[in-house]
């Protein structure tokens, strides 16, 4: 019985400091930042929060206008005859499509980026 009990021991003592060496090999940074040859972004090291966001001209926004914004740019541009009442009907479509054929864009009825590019120039006249 004292047999089990020593190896029982002899087993906890290994296996704590098993989770101990583990542990500290979680907390140890590795140095990828430096290995790539990427610049070290300064705190990273010292377990600080770092925020990184990307340069201007790498970031995309897409404009998505509504259906009010759309029909008001129609109605403007002269292509619109329906209520601006956010509706997408008929109407709306095949002036659309009027607009993108006069504009050389692919006429499918859909306002998409750059039918929308051209199109919002209409909207504040």
């Amino acid at each position: 019985m004292r047999l089990i009990v020593v190896i029982a021991l002899f087993a906890s003592f290994s296996l704590a400091g098993c989770l101990k060496k583990a542990e500290e090999d979680l907390s140890m940074e590795p140095n990828i930042i430096e290995e790539s040859g990427m610049p070290e972004i300064e705190g990273a090291s010292q377990g600080k929060s770092v925020s990184v966001e990307p340069a201007a001209s790498q970031t995309t926004v897409v404009e998505k206008p509504s259906v009010q914004d759309i029909q008001q740019a129609l109605k403007n541009a002269g292509l619109y005859e329906g209520k601006v009442d956010g509706i997408s009907g008929p109407m709306t479509r095949e002036a659309i499509e009027s607009f993108q054929s006069q504009s050389g864009l692919k006429s499918d009825g859909k306002v998409g980026p750059m039918t929308w590019q051209k199109l919002k120039e209409y909207l504040i006249k």
